[in-house]
């Protein structure tokens, strides 16, 4: 990495992060969308003078002991040296992402974030990982929905994703029947005062310009 750009997420991770060890876990970013919606690539929307990328990188790079990128396009990022992973069948969606990162990964739990989420907090991050362990998938659960896009997964998931993948079914959440999952209520996440905005997430150019007026 550059001197420029690494001196840059040492900042933000500074702003980011607090200095806790590192979990013995693979944090990916999916950056493979087709960003119809929006009309442009999510990952390099900037707040505050930072592509959103960076920012995740930035606050991943703080919790886990190796981060990836998923993309097709790895030509894009490679100014921040980090491994970037690529979908062997394209047009799956996510679900190809979360396969090929599963087997990418050297650890056994991987938390896998959408790069349009502007406001991740490596303290939420790090408690859904408290429960990796003993289920197959860790999701928060808010009374606006689930998470599937900011959760932990773990390897074990892998033969039931392919079974998915092979069948044509690309949800997500589609797997999730057979896999143990932990749904992290709002009940258990009450020492964070607004997770709607750190799990928001931006679709639409509306949605980002919401955004940019708070």
């Amino acid at each position: 990495m550059n001197t420029r750009r690494s001196s840059k997420i040492n900042k933000l991770q500074q702003d980011f992060g607090e200095q806790l060890p590192k979990l013995k876990a693979t944090g990916i970013i999916l950056a493979g969308g087709k960003n119809s919606r929006m009309k442009k690539n999510k990952a390099f929307l900037e707040l505050e003078g930072r592509p959103l990328v960076e920012r995740s990188l930035a606050v991943l790079q703080t919790v886990f002991s190796e981060v990836l990128i998923s993309s097709n396009k790895p030509e894009l990022f490679g100014q921040y040296e980090v491994p970037v992973i690529q979908d062997e069948i394209l047009d799956q969606g996510p679900l190809e992402g979360l396969y090929q990162g599963l087997k990418a990964a050297t650890f056994d739990e991987v938390f896998f974030v959408a790069c349009d989420m502007p406001f991740l907090e490596a303290g939420l991050i790090r408690l859904l990982a408290k429960w990796i362990p003993e289920y197959d998938i860790v999701v928060p659960r808010l009374q606006f929905g689930t998470h599937p896009l900011h959760a932990f997964y773990h390897r074990r998931c892998l033969p039931t994703i392919k079974r998915n993948l092979e069948a044509g079914c690309l949800k997500v959440s589609g797997f999730s029947q057979s896999c143990a999952v932990k749904y992290v209520d709002e009940t258990e996440l009450q020492g964070f005062d607004d997770l709607s905005k750190i799990l928001c997430n931006v679709n639409t150019p509306e949605d980002w310009l919401a955004i940019l007026k708070e």
